[in-house]
Parts: C-alpha cells; structure tokens; sequence
C-alpha cells in the first residue's frame, strides 16, 4: 500500500505491527489496551459506516470530543475515504463552535460527553448542512434522532461498516485533509486549510531526527484539536509504531504519569513551569536547614543541566560527586513523578524559559523546544538530541526553508506550509507571498550554525505613549521566573510607562501567609500591605535588569487567573492580550492616571502555535 495519505500511513503500520499494543485508554478506572490490527479494522469498519450514512470525499465531518482512542479512529476513518476533518476545541462556546461548523459546512459532526452535545443542540437549527450527528460514548446502536438530527453511535456505525463493507482501498490522492480553525491570539477564527502531504512531511522530519522508536509509549494530554499534539502527538508517534496512552487530560495528568510511565511526550511550556515552580515553592516554603539544601540541590542541577544541554561527554569529578547526592535529594523523586521512564520531551506552542529547559536537563529529562505554527504544518523547527541550543527552538525541519526578512521576521517555505485560509483569499495572500513564503508574524534571528531564536511577535510590539518599543514576552518571561509569579500580562501600549498583571501563586502566597500570621483569606489577603510590598521587591529585582523605558512601574493580583473560558487564553495557554485589554479593563484603567486610553493597533493574521 502506498503512502498517498494519512490514513494509507497509519495502515501501514498496522500491517507491520500487527498484534502490537497500539493505543492505552483508562476505562472505569483500568486501564485496556488496543492492538495495532484492532485499530485498523475500527478505522476501516468506520470508514465503511460512513459511507453506508451517505459520507463521500471531499465531505465534512467536525470533531468535538476529549483525548481518546476514538478521535484518532474517527479521523482516519473520515481521512481513509477523501473527507476533511475540522477539529472542535471542548472549550469553545455555542457561538464559536456554530461559526466554524457553519463556515466549514460541515454536514457530520462526532461528540463526546453531554456538555458538548448540548452545546451542538443548541445551535443545530441555524445549521442546514449539519445533517449527522455521531456519539462517541454509549451512543444508540441504530440509528435514532436526537433532537433534530439523526444519531448513530460508534458501536453502531462500527457495526453498520462491517455489514455493509465498502471501499477496500483508502481514497487516492485526496489532497485537503483538515481545515483547522485558529485565531491565535486575537481576532476572528481563520480556517487553515492542510493536505495530508503538508503533515505527512512534519512526520517524515519528526521521525528523521527524533529517536523514537516502536518500544515508546507516550500519553496524550494536550487536546488533539490543536495542530501541534495532533502531527506531532498523533500522527508523528503512529509512524513511529510507538504506543499511545489516553487518560483524563490535564486533570488526571499527576496521577496519569506515574501509571502510564510514558517514555516520550508532547507538552506545552505551562506545563513544565509548574513541575518546576511547585519545586521552586517548597524551596521557599521550607524551614532552615531543608531550604538551604534544596536551594544546593538546584543550583547543582542547573549547572549539571548546562553540561547536559551543551552535550558535554562527562561531568568534572566534584560536580559529578554533588550531583548524586543531589539526585537522592531531589531529582530522582521528580522522575518518579513522571513515571520513571522519559527518555526525552518535546515541548512547543509557546516559548520556553530557558531557566525551567537547564533544570530539566538537569533532572536528567532532556527537554527539545520547539517552533511551529498551524499554518505550517504546524512544526517548523525544534532541538534534537545531540544539536540542542537553549533560549533557541532549535535547527529548521529536513524539508522546511527558513529566512529572516529584512524587518526581522521568521519566513517559512516548504512542503509543510498549508493552502490558505478557507475562504479568505485576501487573508492568504498576506500570509504567503508570491515565492511560496509564509509570513509567520514572528520576529527573530537565525545564528551562523542555523538555531533559530524568537524574539517577539512582530505586531506585539508595545509602543508607549512616550514612542517606547517594548517587546512584551522577554520582560513577562523575567517576571515568571519568580516562583510568587504564576502568570504575567504586560500592559502599555498607547500608555504613559508599563504595567503588569500578575496571577500569583496561591498556594505559596498562603503559605507565606501563615509562616508571617497575616490574617486575612484569600483574595483579601492580596490587598494587604505587606503581600503588595513582597510582590513589590520581587518587582523591583526585575526592573533592575531592564533600560528604564522597559520597567514597570505599576501592577495589579488578580485573584483569579487568566482562562480559555473568558477567552483570554489560547489552547495552548498562551496570553490573548487583546482580549485581557476588554476582560480586564477597569482594573487596567486604575494602574494609569485619568485619561489614559488603550487604543489597540490590528494583530497579526498568523497564529502562533
């Protein structure tokens, strides 16, 4: 069988591995696993179930549904027969997710859990090309309406496929394979249109210069909607051969970890900052003498992390002495948190703190970033073991192009780089030129050995009222370093100096609480003089290191952090600023003198992965 698409792939590899555990799912609290031959034949029992529904090539099938082993086989069964899958994220509202089906024209749609079909309820009768409804859980064994619309459960269509057979063979050439709808961090949903050969090359590249291999088992917590853990969680492990764990997300992800005892995974640099922040807090929490050796311990492994990371064959004798006391101490249990197993990680869709990247080098768990964007593929560049450079994302892809434009943006030409946006030609055509290069939006650098390093987004530029340029990322990256800092948010543009919001840790700021005998609860306690002054000197280190254009002079706790539920944050918990400018206005409005108004500038139309 020849490789003409994403579903010919993963058929492949199930020819090859055959009896092989291919995917992991907890079930009523167990977990179950799939063989390779099983996954085939659920992909072409569904594959053949559609098409007895009427589903045809070219046609559109949404998915709204959380990591499980029935996303992948909904997917390639919609990919096996020519169709064009548009991803769903489960956070997304009504509206949004009615704007997107309506602008895909999407005529099926698969859901899981109640929340999400009553969402789809809700907005099926402004719908006219919505005509099938499949359910991903317990759903009907024949079909039945819900609602308006008929309804066939995954069994049930597994069943109907092996009944009624269909095409033997996946459909040839099929071109367009996903339209995966993004805004970034601003602005109205853009569909980006991707073939299965603009993700098939991301995971010919990924596998050509990442060691994974068919005895890997990773676990997939970041949602599949997003382009990043769907090529590089999804499609770039199946063609490795290596196994697939599905557990609860990001709310079971701790208990998870150590049951799965994956050995290779995506994440996103949230992630990592908390493993490493929950760290940094016992430091600060922690009596004489416990502090004091933790704070050892750290400051051994970050210097054993610099070695690791710059690939030194062997550590000096007195360091490679303190380093396995200190692994006893400290690193050894972060491991076992993990699971005890990672060989490496792969972390993307924001950047990573070069600080949180030494310590896990230092831990013993090599950490590659990443740099990708949807439009892209979305992988367009990453550190590899062997060729790893911190604070940089690392050595273009094999097959990807990049160049840095005379105005310092990052251009990417290659087999990766979508179609277009769906319906916006005008939109298209400011994305990629003439020459077949896409305009990322980013800026950055590119040194003489090829690491690409991000410096900013090109339009995210904070420009003061006084005619400061700012670029915001560099100095918010300075403020989460502390581990009393959660999250921060960098205001000014339009303004008379910077300001900041900061989402404090809750759990170390009660705890300091309770060590000083500050009365008040939380979120009272975050006006108390001495908690604003604690925040104030740790304020007030970081502007020492930035011109005086750059600090900030004033900032604001919030109690309550940045969410995907008010919009302000992306899939991948990157900062919508412009949305935190209208969620957060009144309060940005007392941190200025009278009269300061925020004027937004218009934000780029390229999304950041």
């Amino acid at each position: 069988m020849q490789e003409t698409s994403l579903a010919t792939m993963v058929l492949q590899r199930v020819e090859r591995y055959g009896r092989k555990r291919a995917l992991l799912s907890k079930r009523a609290g167990r977990w179950e696993e799939m063989s390779w031959y099983t996954l085939g034949e659920r992909i072409r029992c569904a594959a053949h179930g559609l098409a007895a529904l009427g589903f045809r090539g070219g046609d559109r099938l949404a998915i709204l549904a959380e990591n499980r082993p029935e996303w992948p086989i909904i997917d390639l069964a919609c990919l096996f027969l020519g169709g064009v899958d548009v991803p769903l994220y489960l956070t997304s509202p009504p509206g949004d997710i009615a704007y997107i089906l309506k602008d895909a024209g999407a005529s099926f749609i698969a859901v899981s859990g109640r929340e999400q079909l009553a969402k789809v309820l809700q907005i099926a009768g402004d719908l006219p090309s919505l005509s099938y409804l499949l359910l991903l859980d317990d759903g009907p064994q024949d079909e039945t309406r819900v609602g308006t619309l008929p309804a066939l459960g995954l069994n049930g269509l597994l069943a109907l496929g092996e009944r009624r057979g269909g095409p033997a063979q996946p459909a040839a050439d099929p071109g367009l394979a996903t339209i995966i709808y993004t805004s970034g961090t601003t602005g109205t949903p853009k569909g980006v249109m991707l073939t299965h050969a603009n993700m098939l090359a991301n995971t010919q590249d990924a596998t050509a210069i990442l060691p994974i291999t068919e005895d890997d088992l990773s676990i997939s917590f970041l949602p599949l909607s997003h382009g990043f853990e769907r090529t590089a969680g999804l499609y770039t492990l199946l063609r490795a051969g290596a196994s697939i764990a599905y557990g609860g997300g990001t709310v079971t992800l701790t208990k998870d970890l150590p049951e799965v005892r994956p050995t290779v995974f995506c994440c996103v640099p949230r992630v990592l900052e908390l493993v490493y922040r929950r760290v940094r807090s016992e430091q600060e929490n922690a009596h004489f003498p416990k502090r004091q050796i933790l704070d050892w311990a750290l400051t051994v492994g970050k210097a054993v992390g610099a070695y690791r990371a710059a690939h030194q064959p062997s550590l000096p004798f007195p360091l490679a002495c303190q380093y396995r006391l200190a692994d006893r101490i400290l690193f050894r249990k972060l491991r076992a948190l993990l699971g005890g197993r990672v060989r490496f990680l792969v972390s993307g869709g924001a950047p990573l703190n070069p600080e949180v990247a030494q310590f896990f080098f230092g831990a013993g768990i090599p950490v590659y970033e990443g740099y990708g964007l949807t439009e892209a593929g979305p992988v367009v560049s990453c550190n590899l073991p062997g060729r790893t450079r911190l604070g940089t994302v690392g050595l273009a892809l094999p097959q990807v192009t990049v160049r840095i434009g005379a105005d310092g943006e990052i251009c990417v030409r290659g087999p990766n780089v979508m179609l277009g946006y769906y319906h916006r030609p005008e939109d298209t055509a400011q994305a990629i030129d003439a020459d077949g290069w896409l305009h990322t939006g980013d800026v950055g650098e590119i040194d003489a050995e090829g690491f690409i390093r991000i410096t900013d987004r090109k339009k995210d530029l904070i420009i003061t009222s006084e005619g400061e340029n700012v670029a915001p990322q560099y100095i918010e990256g300075l403020l989460k370093q502390d581990p009393l800092i959660e999250e921060a948010c960098l205001i000014g543009d339009k303004r008379p100096y910077l300001t900041a919001l900061l989402v404090p840790n809750r759990a170390l700021v009660e705890n300091l609480a309770r060590k000083y005998h500050w009365q008040e609860e939380w979120p009272a306690l975050l006006d108390r003089p001495e908690c604003r002054t604690l925040f104030r000197r740790r304020l007030d280190e970081v502007n020492r290191q930035l011109p005086l254009y750059a600090r900030v002079r004033n900032f604001a706790l919030l109690a309550e952090p940045f969410s995907q539920e008010r919009g302000e944050l992306t899939p991948t918990l990157k900062i919508k600023r412009r949305v935190v400018l209208e969620t957060r206005r009144a309060l940005i409005d007392t941190l200025y003198p009278p009269g300061s108004v925020v004027q937004e500038r218009q934000e780029p139309s390229v999304s950041r992965e």
